[in-house]
């Protein structure tokens, strides 16, 4: 393979030509995320049946909960803030609540992340929440940082902001799901913390952000429908949005993304 601009020579898995600098056609191609996850749904056709178990422990202890606590808290509620403090514990709490019923939807990618099958199966209930403990500490770093993204962005109300961050922190937040997509994964094949995993994802897979968000992006519109439909569909959209994000990850880490990072 030789780049496109200078004709030099590059190596399999070069996303940069060393020579010029130019992108090289990886990217788009064999990196491409739309291609993988329809990779991913043509190897799951025939075996959703099996994922029946483990995404019906995530909807109804994880996704339900989840929207439950968005209804109360934003509908019924409605807790106005008077103060700096009393604003800041209101999104803090919310933040820590979310946290708390999030790891349970994350929980299959413990299953899946360090191998290369398409398995995913209870091997107990208590078996399914052991590694709940890690995914709290995930979910609540996710947290602290969207709290930071709205004080900084949103203000206080004795601190107000400048109403061009409203777009800075819609910025902030797709950014952030393009880099904690993989870390969850990265957190399961490397053996590391959470901390650790996001860090990787942030300084490693800065070349292929914008394949991660696409590939977030329309993952986050297929369970969004899938929900609307009566919720039956998640049990299929589910299964299918693990693997593909379980199998793009460990695409990037083949590409060696993870070993190396031009500065």
């Amino acid at each position: 393979m030789r780049c496109n601009k200078c004709n030099a020579p590059l190596a399999v898995h070069d996303i940069w030509c060393m020579a010029c600098g130019t992108q090289s056609p990886v990217v788009k191609n064999e990196l491409s995320a739309l291609a993988s996850l329809q990779q991913s749904y043509r190897t799951l056709k025939g075996k959703w049946t099996e994922y029946v178990p483990a995404a019906s422990i995530a909807i109804i202890l994880g996704v339900v909960p989840i929207v439950a606590i968005f209804f109360i808290l934003h509908f019924v509620l409605s807790l106005e803030s008077r103060n700096d403090i009393t604003h800041l514990l209101n999104l803090i709490v919310k933040n820590i609540v979310y946290a708390i019923f999030l790891p349970i939807l994350l929980l299959p990618f413990s299953k899946i992340s360090t191998n290369k099958d398409y398995a995913l199966k209870l091997d107990g209930f208590a078996a399914y929440f052991k590694p709940y403990g890690r995914y709290l500490l995930f979910t609540l770093i996710n947290a602290f940082f969207l709290v930071l993204f709205n004080v900084v962005c949103f203000g206080l109300p004795g601190f107000a902001s400048d109403p061009i961050l409203r777009l800075v922190w819609l910025v902030l937040i797709n950014y952030w799901l393009a880099i904690i997509l993989p870390a969850v994964v990265i957190m399961e094949y490397k053996q590391v913390s959470p901390l650790k995993a996001i860090g990787l994802s942030y300084r490693h897979l800065g070349d292929l952000r914008w394949n991660i968000y696409l590939l977030a992006l329309v993952l986050t519109v297929l369970n969004l429908v899938a929900f609307t439909l009566a919720i039956f569909p998640l049990l299929f959209s589910l299964p299918l949005s693990y693997f593909a994000i379980r199998d793009y990850t460990h695409k990037l880490i083949e590409y060696e993304l993870l070993d190396y990072r031009i500065k």
